[in-house]
C-alpha cells in the first residue's frame, strides 16, 4: 500500500471529523453513467445497511453520521468519491461510539455495496427522475447543450451531470457489479481530518488493506495529464424552443496549458467579472442596461474554458452579447479598474479565510492537491495577490471567444 495514499490530518478545532476514499479513472460517459448509479446505490443501502429505510434511520442514530456518494470531473479524469462526516467520539458521551465503529461504518458503506436487481432498478428510478428535473432548467439544458457543442468531437468529454440516461436505465445488476469490482483497481487515496489522525489512519489502513482489499490504494493518485486541451471550434449556435428567458453561454478558449499562476489568475477574473454586485458584468449588464436577470462566469482550468452565461430578455441577447465582448476586450486591452481589482483579490482572500473553517472545504481542497500531482508546493492565495493587470490582461489575451450558444 502507497502510505501517501492514507492521508489523515490531526485537526483539533472541529467538533466534527470527515473522511473521503476517493477513486480516479478515465472520464468517459460509460464510466460517468456506471458511477452515478453505483454511487446513487450506495447512497441508498449497503451490505452493511440492506434496506433504504434502515440505512438512513441507522446513520442518524448514529450521532448524525453522514455519508455521501458522488462524482466529480477533473478534466480528463472523473473521481468517485466517497465522503463521511461525523460528530467526534469526544463530544459523545457514549464508550459505543468510537473510532472503530466510525471506520467501520465508513469502510462498509463505501467499499460494500448492495447489488441486486431491485437496487439497480431504485437507483435507475431516482436518476431518470432527478434527470428530467435537471433538463426542465433552462440553464442546465443550455449547459449541457453547451458541452455537447464544446466537445462534439470527443463527447466522452461532455458528460456535464450523470453521463448518459440510456446507459443508466439499461444497466443491469451484473454491468454494475463488474463496474464495481474494476473501481478497486483505480488509482485510490484517503484523506481526512480528525481529533485523533494517527488512531484514524491504522485503524482504516487495517480496514482497507487487510479486510476489504482495495489494491488501488498502492498506486499512485496524481496526475500531471488532467487538461483536455480546447477545440478550435469558432461557432455560433442558437436552438429556438420558445422559451420566456434565453440563456446565453460564451465559451473563451484558453490558449495553451494554464500555469498554476494561471489557475490563480482566471480565478480573479471570475471575480473581477461577475464576483458580486460591484463586479463590471453585474454592474454593466443586469444594472445598467437592465439586460439580465443573472449573469456569473466560471473558469475550468482542467477543460482551458472561461465561461460566460447569462439568463436573460429574449430581446436584450444582441446587447447583453455586446457588453460582455466589450468587458472582456478591455480586460485584454489592460483597461482595467484597480479599485476593483483589488477589491476582487480582497474578496477571494477573505472567502478563504472564512473556507478554513469549513471542515468540508480543506477535504476538497486536499482532494485537488492530491490528484493535481503538480500543486504540492502550490499556494493559491499568494498568487492570488500577485494578480496585477498586467498579469490579468496577458492572461485575458490568451481567450478567445470558441463557441457563443444560445437557448431561447
Amino acid at each position: 500500500m502507497n502510505e501517501e495514499n492514507i492521508s489523515i490530518q490531526s485537526n483539533q478545532k472541529f467538533t466534527s471529523g470527515n473522511l473521503g476514499l476517493f477513486v480516479r479513472l478515465p472520464l468517459t460517459k460509460h464510466n460517468m453513467s456506471m458511477a452515478s448509479l453505483l454511487c446513487r446505490m450506495q447512497m441508498n443501502e449497503s451490505e452493511l445497511f440492506p434496506d433504504p429505510s434502515l440505512q438512513q434511520v441507522e446513520l442518524q442514530q448514529r450521532y448524525s453520521f453522514q455519508f455521501e456518494a458522488v462524482v466529480q470531473l477533473f478534466g480528463k479524469e472523473m473521481v468517485i468519491s466517497y465522503l463521511a462526516n461525523f460528530v467526534e467520539p469526544q463530544e459523545i458521551l457514549d464508550p459505543d461510539y468510537n473510532y472503530r465503529q466510525i471506520a467501520e461504518t465508513f469502510a462498509g458503506l463505501a467499499t460494500r455495496p448492495l447489488i441486486t436487481p431491485s437496487s439497480v432498478q431504485l437507483a435507475q428510478r431516482q436518476l431518470e427522475e432527478e434527470y428530467q428535473e435537471l433538463m426542465a432548467e433552462p440553464s442546465n439544458a443550455a449547459l449541457s447543450a453547451f458541452f455537447n457543442n464544446w466537445y462534439a468531437d470527443q463527447p466522452d468529454y461532455a458528460a456535464s451531470f450523470i453521463g448518459t440516461i440510456e446507459d443508466i436505465t439499461k444497466a443491469t445488476s451484473q454491468e454494475v457489479r463488474r463496474f464495481a469490482d474494476a473501481i478497486k483497481t483505480q488509482a485510490s487515496c484517503v484523506i481526512g481530518h480528525v481529533y485523533d489522525a494517527r488512531q484514524v489512519k491504522r485503524l482504516l489502513k487495517k480496514k482497507l488493506q487487510q479486510e476489504e482489499g482495495w489494491p488501488g490504494l498502492a498506486l499512485d493518485f496524481g496526475s500531471r495529464d488532467l487538461l483536455i486541451s480546447a477545440p478550435d471550434l469558432r461557432i455560433e449556435k442558437t436552438d429556438e424552443q420558445g422559451k420566456q428567458q434565453a440563456q446565453l453561454f460564451l465559451g473563451y478558449a484558453y490558449k495553451g496549458q494554464p500555469s498554476l499562476q494561471d489557475l490563480a489568475t482566471g480565478t480573479v477574473l471570475r471575480q473581477y467579472l461577475t464576483g458580486d454586485q460591484s463586479s463590471r458584468l453585474f454592474s454593466k449588464v443586469r444594472e445598467e442596461n437592465g439586460a439580465a436577470y443573472a449573469v456569473e462566469s466560471n473558469w475550468y482550468a482542467d477543460n482551458a474554458l472561461f465561461l460566460v452565461n447569462a439568463g436573460l430578455d429574449p430581446d436584450k441577447l444582441d446587447l447583453a452579447r455586446q457588453i460582455i465582448g466589450k468587458e472582456m476586450q478591455m480586460v485584454a486591452d489592460g483597461r482595467i479598474d484597480p479599485g476593483l481589482l483589488k477589491q476582487s483579490r480582497q474578496a477571494l482572500a477573505n472567502r478563504h479565510l472564512l473556507n478554513q473553517d469549513h471542515a468540508s472545504w480543506l477535504l476538497a481542497k486536499d482532494l485537488r492537491y492530491k490528484l493535481h500531482a503538480d500543486y504540492e508546493d502550490f499556494d493559491m492565495m499568494a498568487a492570488v495577490s500577485r494578480v496585477t493587470s498586467g498579469r490579468l490582461a496577458d492572461f485575458a489575451q490568451k481567450l478567445y471567444l470558441n463557441e457563443s450558444y444560445v437557448l431561447k
